[in-house]
């Protein structure tokens, strides 16, 4: 079984994962330890459902090989998920030194943004930016602040957030909150920030209003999700 795409997805796995990392298996190692049918299951459309599964797997198939994977820290967190709506024709229509300078710019605010916020920055490609908030409140504050700085320069931000219990391996940020969180940004329209009903109940009496926008189904996640616009 090739659990790779490509010959080129299997020469980069080498490049950059060591073979005496404790949680890294060699090929060899996974095809013995997962079967087709097994790792057919986790392509299912629902496959974060089944994180928990998976990650039972993968310690067993390490344990058989006398290898461990770091116990992850669980912690509460706010996360928000940002980018520019049509980017893809902004760069068309401007070219890319204008559009590559525009960018360097909108970087520039919402990681101002994000330091006055307090909030820390997980990740970024291209015009997305992934951060996380140890407050509900100022994660939501922080998005509309983006968005206003944003408006003057003609970019069209948007932000989804979610509130829950994130894994923190190795400094980065995993877990099933992360991809809510980042579905519902998906959702979200130009200037919109879009938010989960866990966040509008975490920061009842923050004095922010709530705009019902219906339930969504999130592609990947469980159940239907009731989502709210926010207003400063």
């Amino acid at each position: 079984m090739n659990l790779f795409r490509s010959e080129e997805h299997a020469r980069k796995w080498s490049l950059y994962h060591r073979a005496d990392d404790d949680y890294i298996l060699p090929v060899a190692d996974w095809a013995i330890v997962f079967t087709a049918s097994l790792f057919k299951t986790r392509l299912y459309e629902d496959y974060l459902f089944h994180a928990d599964a998976y990650i039972r797997d993968y310690r067993q198939a390490l344990k058989a090989v006398g290898k461990t994977i770091p116990a992850p820290d669980r912690v509460l967190s706010t996360v928000l998920f940002t980018d520019i709506v049509d980017s893809t024709g902004l760069l068309s229509s401007m070219g890319d030194k204008a559009w590559n300078q525009l960018l360097a710019r909108h970087h520039e605010i919402v990681r101002a943004e994000i330091e006055r916020w307090r909030g820390q920055e997980v990740d970024t490609a291209g015009d997305s930016f992934f951060v996380t908030f140890d407050g509900t409140a100022r994660a939501v504050h922080a998005a509309h602040s983006m968005i206003e700085a944003l408006s003057p320069l003609g970019i069209g931000m948007r932000a989804g957030l979610h509130t829950g219990e994130i894994e923190v391996v190795d400094g980065k940020a995993a877990g099933i909150a992360v991809h809510i969180g980042a579905r519902i940004s998906s959702l979200a329209g130009p200037g919109e920030v879009l938010v989960s009903r866990t966040v509008k109940e975490t920061i009842t009496g923050s004095g922010l209003t709530f705009e019902d926008r219906g339930t969504h189904r999130l592609r990947g996640v469980p159940d239907e999700w009731q989502l709210y616009a926010t207003v400063p």
